[in-house]
């Protein structure tokens, strides 16, 4: 942290009158290092500057301890050598270190069918979001298209220029970001109410899951349980896995993980178990459980770190909604989700964030 010259002139002031003092403690009479710092004239009590000035770094660190002892230097020690040196040769200023360079983008990945028409279209007229957005807006599909196209293509350079797209369609991963930061900066200026927007992104993810349902997407068994709103926890652990395998197997995200990082207890298959069960359905338990789920190099990524840039958390998202909508069938429970954005590397200047992961954390409360 930078200090004013004057307050490091004072600092030192300071600690010089008080380590004069203490080289008094022993033998009653000045140390070899006190006598450093002042000398007597026969007219003037006053400090002597050149003198003051004269004095090695060395003496102004020692200054206050007895001659013979030997001591490691403590904060005090460094902190005056740290002014000190600020002084006469200047330190180092740090946080002011420009961004770094962001690492190269690897190319556009191509989103593929059956999930991709449901989440964004060429025309923007057919899929889900632009969809949910003209009914919770009451405003016509085609005036809605308009204002995302026109968007788009105002801040179609910017994005380009880190992350550029191989064609000018939706498949591609880089375009597909794209449009939904605009389809979704277009939402934001139409729905001003909160909790209308909460109601518009799990509108999203309610009828992708029950898209996923009566395309059957899913295994019988999954559509099975998933027709079904009383199911426990344990219950839905396949579910969850295949709505995952199908959002990478098409592409929008590279991976995944479900549960824990570090604990394969609580990850995978084992994500839940009978205890979380009882926590659910209990009226003596918690009534609560989390689960976390990590979404690699989702296609939404870009668009969702400008928008949090900008100062809102109302970002794309496909899965977040659509698992909420899943463990909402558990029966009498509500869902409730945040998400965070990892980067996985450590970068010593804390102006540099490169994340590839979208953390979520999924709290499932059973209702009072």
């Amino acid at each position: 942290m930078y200090k004013p010259r004057w307050l490091t002139f004072l600092l030192l002031l300071v600690a010089t009158l008080l380590s004069d003092g203490m080289a008094f403690v022993g033998n009653g009479l000045p140390s070899k290092q006190s006598q450093l710092f002042m000398r007597q004239d026969e007219s003037s009590n006053e400090l002597d500057r050149r003198s003051f000035f004269s004095v090695p770094l060395s003496a102004v660190i020692l200054a206050g301890l007895p001659s013979d002892a030997k001591a490691a230097k403590g904060a005090a020690e460094y902190d005056l050598e740290y002014y000190m040196r600020d002084l006469f040769m200047g330190n180092k200023k740090e946080g002011n270190l420009p961004v770094s360079n962001a690492p190269p983008a690897a190319p556009s990945r191509t989103l593929r069918e059956p999930l991709l028409s449901l989440l964004l279209d060429d025309e923007l007229k057919s899929s889900i979001p632009i969809q949910e957005l003209a009914r919770v807006t009451t405003i016509p599909i085609g005036s809605l298209a308009e204002q995302v196209a026109a968007y788009r293509t105002k801040v179609a350079p910017a994005f380009q220029a880190s992350h550029p797209w191989q064609k000018e369609s939706v498949s591609d991963e880089y375009y597909f970001d794209l449009t939904c930061y605009a389809l979704w900066k277009v939402a934001s200026a139409t729905i001003q109410d909160y909790s209308v927007r909460d109601k518009f992104v799990r509108s999203i993810g309610l009828r992708l899951l029950n898209e996923m349902v009566q395309q059957e997407f899913l295994s019988k068994q999954s559509i099975a349980i998933l027709n079904k709103i009383d199911n426990k926890l344990t219950d839905l652990i396949p579910c969850v896995i295949e709505v995952l395998d199908l959002f990478q197997s098409t592409s929008y995200c590279s991976s995944y993980r479900l549960g824990e990082k570090n604990d394969e207890e609580r990850s995978g298959l084992k994500v839940f178990d009978e205890l979380d069960d009882e926590e659910i359905s209990s009226p003596n338990g918690a009534g609560s459980v989390n689960c976390l789920v990590s979404i690699f190099d989702p296609a939404t990524l870009g668009g969702a770190l400008q928008i949090t840039g900008e100062g809102s958390r109302f970002s794309p998202d496909f899965v977040g909604p659509t698992l909420a909508a899943l463990f909402e069938r558990v029966g009498n429970c509500t869902v409730n989700f945040e998400s965070y954005f990892v980067d996985p590397v450590y970068r010593p200047n804390p102006k540099d964030f490169f994340p590839n992961e979208r953390f979520y954390q999924f709290t499932i409360a059973r209702k009072s």
